[in-house]
């Protein structure tokens, strides 16, 4: 072999590696290796992004709150919340008289976000958890969020439709698309503006709006049609919990015990971490009384 072939075919490699890893990061790797991605970089994510607080404000919470102006103490989930840039953001805004979840498949991201939101513990909660099965019951939320990330999940429009489910009626639902050259090279992860309006549609959400916001990005507002009054939330103390519903088996209800949540049905339990994030995607115990899952 001709050192010119080997420096082609290394070249090649390394043009492979680049675009698996960095350009598409680790999307077609699954979702774990994105997740790790991501770990890596958790302590300087923040400075990475450098996120310009005058332009969150304009083209984020303001809108954000706008729209949530007749929903008192609303429940707003942030799906792929990285460290926590919704939740912060809405917490910090003197208006947001709710209480915020966020969700994320990166466990030290969530560890980042945890520790920012500290002061606000008790409208906050932390989630390590996949987009792909979203462990909140049907319509409990004012707000579902999911800003730069479905490229980078593994099945993103079951994603999507995740979202569309635990989003209340009247509710709506922000997130991006991916735009520019860059999209072409990420096949079956990204849309055309028609396929995404389509997409929404075909999920049931009506006045879908696609706005200029970013370099790569889109910005997508959507609401969930109204479908007439449900009955009041559980807006006490114990919110977060009423939430919850178990991942492993369809919807059951999941109980604080002590430092874990426990499902009464199949008998898993999931650690609360002493940062205070709930660990779904972790390993499952025994429950506390010594029944095995």
């Amino acid at each position: 072999m001709s050192w010119l072939l080997l420096l082609s075919l290394l070249a090649l490699c390394s043009g492979f590696a680049y675009w698996l890893l960095v350009t598409t990061e680790g999307t077609y790797l699954g979702a774990r290796t994105v997740a790790l991605l991501y770990d890596r970089v958790a302590d300087r994510y923040d400075q990475i992004k450098r996120f310009k607080p005058e332009h969150e404000q304009a083209l984020l919470a303001r809108p954000i709150l706008w729209a949530l102006r007749e929903r008192p103490a609303p429940l707003v989930l942030d799906v792929a919340t990285g460290t926590g840039r919704i939740p912060i953001l809405l917490l910090e805004w003197g208006a947001f008289d709710g209480k915020v979840v966020g969700l994320d498949l990166a466990r030290r991201m969530l560890a980042l976000a945890a520790r920012k939101a500290a002061r606000y513990q008790e409208r906050v909660a932390f989630v390590w958890q996949t987009a792909m099965q979203l462990p909140f019951r049907d319509n409990s939320f004012d707000l579902v969020s999911c800003l730069e990330a479905l490229e980078f999940m593994p099945r993103p429009k079951r994603a999507l439709a995740e979202i569309v489910r635990v989003v209340r009626p009247g509710g709506l639902v922000v997130t991006t698309r991916r735009r520019g050259w860059e999209r072409k090279l990420m096949p079956g992860k990204c849309w055309s503006a028609e396929e995404c309006r389509a997409l929404l549609g075909a999920l049931g959400l009506e006045r879908v709006r696609l706005l200029p916001w970013q370099t790569d990005y889109d910005l997508v507002w959507a609401w969930k049609p109204d479908g007439g009054p449900l009955p009041p939330d559980d807006r006490s103390e114990r919110w977060f919990e009423m939430l919850l519903r178990c991942p492993a088996c369809s919807g059951q209800p999941l109980l604080r015990q002590g430092a874990t949540v426990c499902c009464s049905r199949c008998g898993r339990c999931y650690p609360v971490a002493a940062d205070g994030v709930l660990e779904l995607a972790g390993s499952r115990s025994p429950r506390p009384d010594g029944v095995r899952r």
